[in-house]
């Protein structure tokens, strides 16, 4: 036991100041007063504070800028320009269009049969009868009706077991959105109707062809080289009555950023800007995590440890940075300003007031071999004029699962190239796998008579989904050669020439005759290039869909076992 009454119980404690005159007062102890000024007046010489030169700190500032919009869009660097308009993303424009080959391809069976379904509830809006829309909908079936093969042979689907399935449930249930398009758009309307059926029928007809338009057709003529597996466009604007061109000549999809652009100014110097109006802001000094310390007894944050950095002699970049954070990190200044986007902007003056109230004028800083936020003129390669481009690019963009994936890959041994289908869009809709596609039913050599005797093969057998790519001249008598999609030749069992199974895709193109890749596309390690659904929200607040491609590195050589004139020899039994 013990007794509370001997321990003392404290609320609050407070410091004893000895009386002036005996060691000083609260406030002299806290001023933290050193005996030596001279030490720090020492300390200050050594960094040069005493010459002044960033003795005033800006304090107020007016700027005037020039805001150019872009006007045009052109599919290809040297292509026609078709007007931009406000609040269409620039990835939309860049990736959704098609060329004439992808147009003529048509629609995948699933979206062809939504397209006409939603044709026949088009027509349910209507004041029509129940009688007239059960003998629309037949007129409408038969005039456009889902494509059938007409020899097992020539069917699209022979490898796609899933989309096979489909087109049994579909076949005579709803009409082709994509053929019915066309016969619309021509004017064509079911028989035997009265004039206010017609009325109705041509109305709903009308609302369709809006949504499908806006739906299916392409906004624009694509913009990808297929030879060099890139996109390429360009976005034109006029400052100061000016034409100027930024071209993307090496895009590969996903975000477009303002560093994919050249900027083509014609060879000539663009006019002074014109201020338009002007503003009063007041600058914020630019601070970044481990930022040292402006004062003497300032505690630094020891997030990032500067000294620490290790750096050689050749590690130029490093250097840098930390030169930059301990001697200029102080010294740069933020202005928030509010641009527009999709426009060229520059600044056509900028004053600034220090605490000094002396006023300067500020130009921008034009050095042949150094350049920061400067676009490459696409002429010479040195820094092009003072523009800011702020692109109209998509906000919350959303990307899926890619639906279509080929890889361009290098075989060595047989000395050819392959694109190798992984992945193809199925008539569903869903991405396919060509690898799990059924084999064929006859066996692609013969068994021999002897079953000890080796095998003759004119060339071993190469998975369908691997499309040969022969290099071949790059024009005549050049040494230079390029990459030419091919085929290898599939034979029966009695030695007959099968039918040549070509690629399922659309990166491929299987419905142009000639297709050429270049033959630097394709290193020794390899490109992948898909194609991935994207939905993204314009400036404007639509929605905009599309299917866009991507180009990213594959994964080395790759080995088709591709061999001719060889004897196999006999299997042993198991």
């Amino acid at each position: 036991m013990y007794d509370l009454m001997h321990f003392g119980q404290y609320h609050r404690l407070e410091p004893v100041v000895r009386p002036s005159g005996t060691g000083g007062q609260l406030d002299e102890a806290l001023s933290a007063g050193v005996a030596d000024p001279l030490f720090l007046l020492a300390r200050q010489w050594q960094l040069a504070e005493f010459a002044g030169e960033d003795g005033g700190s800006p304090v107020w500032c007016r700027i005037g800028t020039e805001s150019t919009p872009l006007d045009a869009f052109r599919p290809s660097v040297d292509g026609t320009g078709v007007p931009l308009t406000k609040g269409v993303p620039l990835e939309y424009l860049a990736e959704a269009g098609a060329s004439e080959s992808e147009a003529a391809k048509g629609l995948p069976l699933r979206d062809a049969a939504r397209a006409g379904q939603r044709f026949l509830a088009t027509l349910r809006t209507q004041d029509l009868a129940d009688s007239v829309l059960d003998r629309i909908d037949a007129a409408v079936r038969d005039k456009a009706p889902l494509p059938e093969p007409a020899t097992p042979e020539s069917d699209p689907l022979a490898r796609d077991p899933a989309g096979r399935a489909l087109r049994e449930v579909l076949a005579g249930r709803t009409p082709d959105g994509a053929a019915l398009a066309g016969q619309l758009a021509g004017g064509w309307r079911p028989p035997e109707l009265t004039s206010d059926q017609r009325a109705a029928f041509d109305r709903a007809a009308e609302l369709w062809l809006d949504w499908f338009a806006e739906r299916h057709r392409p906004p624009v003529p694509s913009s990808w080289a297929r030879e060099r597996l890139e996109h390429r466009f360009a976005v034109t604007a006029a400052p100061g009555g000016r034409p100027v061109t930024l071209t993307a000549p090496e895009y590969p999809g996903g975000a477009a950023e303002a560093y994919h652009f050249d900027l083509d100014t014609g060879g000539t110097p663009l006019p002074a800007p014109a201020a338009g109006a002007t503003a009063g802001l007041l600058p914020t000094r630019v601070t970044y995590p481990g930022m040292p310390a402006e004062r003497w007894w300032e505690f630094e944050d020891t997030t990032v440890n500067l000294p620490a950095v290790g750096a050689g002699a050749p590690d130029l970049a490093r250097l840098l940075l930390v030169e930059f954070a301990n001697i200029y990190g102080n010294d740069h200044w933020m202005i928030p300003v509010e641009l527009d986007t999709g426009a060229l902007h520059r600044i056509a003056l900028l004053t600034v007031v220090d605490t000094f109230e002396e006023t300067t004028a500020l130009d921008p800083v034009s050095d042949p071999r150094w350049s920061v936020f400067r676009l490459t003129d696409s002429h010479d390669g040195a820094p092009g004029p003072p523009l800011l481009p702020l692109l109209p690019t998509a906000s919350a963009r959303l990307e899926g699962v890619a639906v279509e994936e080929v890889l361009f890959a290098r075989d060595e041994m047989a000395n050819l190239g392959f694109a190798i289908e992984r992945t193809v869009r199925s008539a569903t809709g869903r991405p396919r796998v060509r690898g799990d596609e059924p084999p064929d039913e006859d066996p692609p050599f013969p068994p021999p008579a002897d079953p000890s005797a080796l095998s003759y093969r004119l060339l071993t057998p190469v998975p369908a989904h691997w499309i040969p790519l022969v290099p071949v001249p790059l024009a005549q008598g050049s040494a230079a050669v390029c990459l030419r999609r091919g085929q290898i030749p599939r034979f029966g069992p009695t030695g007959d020439r099968l039918p040549q199974v070509k690629a399922a895709g659309r990166i491929l193109e299987p419905e142009v005759k000639r297709v050429f890749f270049r033959d630097e596309e394709v290193p020794r390690s390899g490109v992948t290039v898909s194609r991935v659904p994207v939905v993204a929200r314009g400036a404007d607040g639509r929605v905009y869909e599309w299917i866009g491609r991507r180009v990213r590195a594959g994964r080395g050589e790759a080995s088709s076992a591709l061999a001719f004139d060889g004897a196999v020899p006999p299997k042993e039994p198991r």
